[in-house]
């Protein structure tokens, strides 16, 4: 079951990939949430349906983790983040993982502003900063409930990897320094300037170079997964806009029906047209008479 759960991570991370406008959501926690996991979903769902999780203040811990400058493509290896990965398949030792929570594809910008404040006005939390490009962690912490922000500095173009586990290991011991394992992790993470994330800059430029078809095309797919994630979960997250951007009326299928339909009545057509061309005169149906009948008779 645990490498069944690890292995979804991958193939969720590795699908996050796909949209290069989304960046990947975590979450997990050592108490029960009501939480619904979707190949697809907004940031403003996710900000409002966490928030409802958190004021009922389940943890004595939160921790709030920012990860800059990174994709869904960053996290298609276990081997980069792998405290992340073990945490949400809950196979990491002496901790009991009760909820989690993958989003692969969040469409904007998550706010965590709205949780803190939540945090502060249901749960009554002190806030304490760590900054990991800093490199230093604060030997106690005063008890709880308390909400821990951590940012993690996004990793350039060279050995991303070496450097998200870096930032994992850093993770690691935040979580290892708690003095109770009752806590909650939101892991949120945010694309470079202008969207663009170390080396996949080149493929970036070249999705912003795609004809509007491929474009509307690229939007289908992302309706896809969101209604297949609603389906699943009961939970469908509402595309807002034009009656036109959330429903899709005509779709490359149906453009193929009646293309193969117009073939085929054409054929038809000519086919009724060959026929009724046919000219036969009367005469042909008429009984001979005459010397040539009689030679037919005998």
């Amino acid at each position: 079951m645990r490498l069944f759960r690890l292995c979804a991570f991958a193939l969720a991370a590795e699908c996050a990939y796909g949209y290069l406008d989304t960046t990947p959501f975590f979450m997990f926690s050592t108490s029960e949430l009501l939480t619904s996991s979707s190949d697809l979903q907004s940031a403003s769902s996710i900000v409002s349906d966490v928030a409802i999780s958190l004021s009922q203040c389940p943890s004595d811990y939160y921790i709030l983790v920012s990860q800059q400058g990174v994709s869904g493509r960053d996290y298609e290896s276990i081997k980069s983040s792998p405290v992340l990965a073990k945490s949400l398949s809950g196979s990491r030792p002496r901790v009991g993982i009760r909820s989690s929570m993958i989003v692969p594809d969040v469409r904007g910008a998550i706010a965590p502003s709205t949780w803190t404040e939540v945090l502060q006005e249901k749960c009554g939390v002190e806030t304490t900063e760590i900054d990991a490009s800093k490199g230093s962690i604060p030997t106690t912490l005063t008890p709880a409930p308390r909400l821990i922000k951590v940012n993690l500095p996004a990793p350039s173009s060279d050995s991303r990897a070496k450097q998200l586990s870096l930032n994992d290991a850093f993770f690691a011991s935040i979580l290892d320094m708690l003095p109770t394992q009752n806590y909650t992790v939101l892991y949120t993470t945010t694309r470079g300037r202008n969207g663009l994330v170390g080396a996949q800059q080149p493929e970036q430029t070249e999705y912003e170079m795609e004809s509007a078809i491929q474009d509307s095309l690229h939007l289908d797919l992302k309706r896809d997964l969101g209604a297949h994630g609603a389906n699943q979960t009961g939970n469908q997250t509402i595309i807002d806009g034009p009656l036109f951007d959330k429903y899709q009326f005509f779709t490359s299928g149906i453009y193929m029906s009646f293309l193969v339909g117009f073939l085929l009545l054409s054929i038809l057509y000519v086919a009724i047209s060959a026929v009724a061309s046919l000219q036969v005169t009367y005469a042909a149906f008429d009984k001979e008479t005459g010397a040539f009948a009689g030679k037919k008779q005998q």
